[in-house]
């Protein structure tokens, strides 16, 4: 099996994920040691407050012949996605004042004679006066945004609950400072990039990387006709005429125009029109990420419904969104209460390859309990931003034995709290027996966990899974958590074939598990000129340090990369783009902006490492050092300060921090390998042969540990144990040559030694 990489530069052939993450979330801005005052009305132009009345004219045009369409479209949470400030639905929010605290600062909210104002207080600070121009959000709670200057718009983290009439903080009792990345004036909380593009009509970012000024317009304020239906201006001309085939509301690919919001994912165009492809136009962000999703398939943190809903099995079959919403109110066509709305398919004789049920059968809950409605069971709610509840969309189906032996919840166990896991476990068993234990999301959940927690061991029945699996979205989840053991024959021939998958997530995922591997470029150029853009982009961006580019998809490279470069990921992208085409100063540049405005340990340690690769081993020491303090048991960021000691000869630094590395992380097998290597430097002979049989057994796959550990029992003459370590690693890797020498040149041991 692959271990982890022995060179601190091994992050340049990498995606980064964790910052990809904040991508689709957001970033931070510079640090700032005081609150800014209000900037002004900067942003919302008398231009576009123009172009910001709902309903729009555009709209307006389509009542005349859809009157019903229209009318239950405004009002649906799409048509107030966003408005301007309005003192008939806003007065109550700031009158009569009120004053607010949350850890370290004081919000105060009022009525003045020219709006409405939020001062806001640090502790330590001086406050800041902002007057709010616009609103998010209809129901549960209000948002309000205001002006920062260079045509930002921010998101407050004080919102309004119209229905209680109270103001909270949306990120309940986290006491978020002012350089955090969180802090609601950085970008993590910026409208241009997080928001915008979901809560707007015909949106336009307008970012320049050079400036960083953004001058950002829009047709209309919140979701209107044409963010669905495109601009239909040939329709509007001549109503009477025949639409065109080809922009039927069914060949606009609905599911992919819901999708362009109702996803988590990660930006590649920024110009995204109704009737194209999601995946030309995003990066989904799979369930193999821990922090989003459970390894079963359940929500963890917002991931805006589509991902979930793609890995289930209704999609699968064919299920769009509409089948269940009203394209317009985006009410439910049925109740769910009563589980109409479910047993519109589920009802016998069974519609879109859907499993016949009788609820009460099924359920074995009373007719009229919450256990006898499906969605309790099948899309449990987990609450957002303190007040938002929303029901999870992967239709997974509870299994309380997984939460005993992987802590991921069940619908059985939240409603009945006051019963044990085994209580649950018991009754699930005798309704469902045989069922439960043959299912393959239960296998597959536990296959996914079990790589997740880096146990290499998993590897065979995770691609069992990957060959088996019809779930394209699934397919690619498994392929992205075999991709650090992408150099494994076995991981590695199983993402080729994955190169020819039908789907293209599927195909980018493979790509991207390949970029690094032997071969890869010979594997991918081909992979440049796929159909899809997603893939393109993720061929051209692996195959980066060829001489040779393909025109288009470097080019989609180069505006993908200016689209997310208002955010420290899309910088991180840009500094690894300057390394890989030699230009080491520049990538300095980029990713000192990175730290800039995201002052925190993960980006200090990427600016080290980028400090390292470009020759500057003192800044690399500084900022790795910076990351360490910020983050003291960060195994990574320890690892990368040892092996910068390491070539630097300071040897008893390099085996401090590797001790400190595998007393952070245990199963670092390359930690415990390198550990050994250092204390047989230090000629600590006994502590390192110790070191090394640990690196053995997290590193099952490498003949090296073995070795390592042959050639100090050779020096100190204890052939035998020499020689039985060198036949390890030969069989291990039977071509290994260093151990097949050390066993023609150690002498045989004499009986008894």
């Amino acid at each position: 099996m692959q271990s982890r990489p022995t060179s601190i530069s091994w992050w340049i052939l990498l995606v980064v994920p964790a910052l990809i993450g904040l991508s689709i979330l957001g970033s931070v801005s510079c640090n700032r040691a005081r609150h800014a005052p209000s900037q002004g009305r900067q942003v919302i132009t008398p231009e576009l407050a123009a172009r910001s009345t709902i309903p729009d004219p555009a709209a307006v045009a389509c009542a005349t012949c859809h009157a019903k369409q229209f009318k239950d479209w405004l009002g649906s949470h799409h048509a107030w996605a966003n408005r301007l400030i309005d003192p008939t639905r806003d007065h109550a929010a700031f009158e009569p004042p009120r004053t607010m605290k949350v850890g370290s600062f004081t919000t105060q909210t009022a009525k003045q004679r020219d709006g409405y104002t939020v001062t806001q207080t640090h502790q330590d600070g001086a406050p800041s006066n902002d007057i709010p121009e616009a609103v998010l959000g209809l129901d549960p709670l209000h948002q309000y945004l205001v002006s920062a200057g260079n045509g930002r718009l921010q998101v407050l983290d004080m919102a309004y609950d119209p229905r209680s009439n109270e103001w909270f903080n949306v990120f309940g009792d986290e006491d978020r400072q002012l350089h955090e990345w969180g802090f609601w004036r950085n970008r993590g909380n910026n409208w241009n990039s997080q928001c915008a593009f979901c809560h707007m009509t015909g949106l336009q970012k307008n970012y320049d990387p050079q400036t960083d000024v953004y001058q950002t317009t829009w047709d209309a304020m919140g979701i209107s006709c044409a963010q669905c239906h495109g601009s239909m201006e040939d329709h509007l001309k001549n109503p009477e005429a025949p639409i065109p085939e080809s922009e039927q509301p069914d060949r606009l690919h609905t599911m992919d125009t819901c999708a362009s919001c109702h996803a988590r994912r990660e930006e590649l165009t920024g110009n995204f029109h109704a009737g194209e492809r999601f995946n030309d136009h995003y990066r989904l962000i799979l369930a193999n990420d821990p922090q989003v999703y459970y390894p079963d398939g359940q929500v963890i943190q917002e991931n805006f419904v589509y991902g979930s809903f793609q890995m289930s099995r209704m999609a699968h079959q064919g299920v769009t969104c509409l089948d269940c919403h009203d394209p317009h109110s985006a009410e439910l066509k049925l109740p769910a209460q009563n589980n109409t709305l479910c047993l519109s398919c589920h009802a016998a004789p069974g519609k879109n390859g859907a499993i016949p049920i009788v609820p009460t059968e099924h359920s074995h809950h009373g007719i009229q309990s919450a256990g006898n409605r499906c969605i309790e069971c099948h899309m449990p709610v987990t609450v957002y931003m303190q007040r938002d509840a929303r029901r999870d969309h992967s239709f997974t189906s509870p299994d309380p034995l997984l939460t005993k032996e992987l802590g991921i919840p069940n619908a059985c166990s939240t409603c009945h709290d006051d019963k044990s896991i085994d209580w649950a476990i018991e009754n699930v068993d005798r309704w469902y027996g045989p069922k439960m234990k043959e299912r393959r999301a239960r296998s597959r959940t536990r296959a996914l966990a079990r790589i997740q927690q880096g146990d290499a061991d998993g590897l065979d029945d995770l691609l069992t899974h990957i060959r088996s699996e019809p779930i394209p979205l699934w397919r690619a989840t498994l392929l992205e958590a075999a991709a650090p053991w992408a150099a494994d024959p076995a991981v590695n021939a199983a993402l080729r074939t994955a190169l020819q998958d039908t789907n293209e997530v599927v195909r980018a995922t493979a790509v991207r598990a390949l970029r690094g591997t032997p071969d890869s470029d010979h594997l991918l150029k081909p992979m440049r000129k796929d159909s899809s853009r997603l893939v393109r982009i993720d061929a051209a961006w692996a195959t980066l340090g060829s001489l040779d580019r393909e025109p288009v998809s470097y080019r989609e490279v180069i505006d993908y990369l200016n689209v997310i470069s208002d955010q420290p990921s899309g910088v991180v992208r840009q500094t690894q783009k300057a390394l890989a085409e030699g230009h080491p100063e520049l990538a300095v540049k980029w990713m000192k902006k990175a730290a800039a405005w995201d002052p925190s340990a993960g980006t200090f340690h990427l600016l080290g490492q980028t400090h390292y690769t470009t020759g500057d081993s003192a800044q690399a020491e500084e900022q790795f050092l910076k990351a360490i303090e910020m983050d003291p048991d960060n195994a990574e960021h320890l690892y990368s300060m040892a092996l910068l000691y390491g070539e630097k000869n300071q040897i008893e630094k390099s085996a401090e921090f590797l001790y400190r590395t595998v007393t952070a992380e245990p199963s670092f097998g390359r930690a415990w390998y390198n550990l050994g290597l250092a204390r047989a430097q230090l000629q600590q002979l006994d502590l390192a042969v110790e070191a090394l049989h640990k690196a053995e057994e997290y590193m099952p796959g490498s003949p090296e540990p073995a070795y390592a550990a042959a050639t100090i029992y050779l020096r100190q003459n204890k052939m035998l144990q020499a020689r039985e370590q060198a036949e390890r690693a030969l069989r291990i890797d039977p071509g290994h040559v260093p151990s097949r020498q050390l066993l023609s040149q150690a002498p045989t041991p004499a009986p008894g030694q």
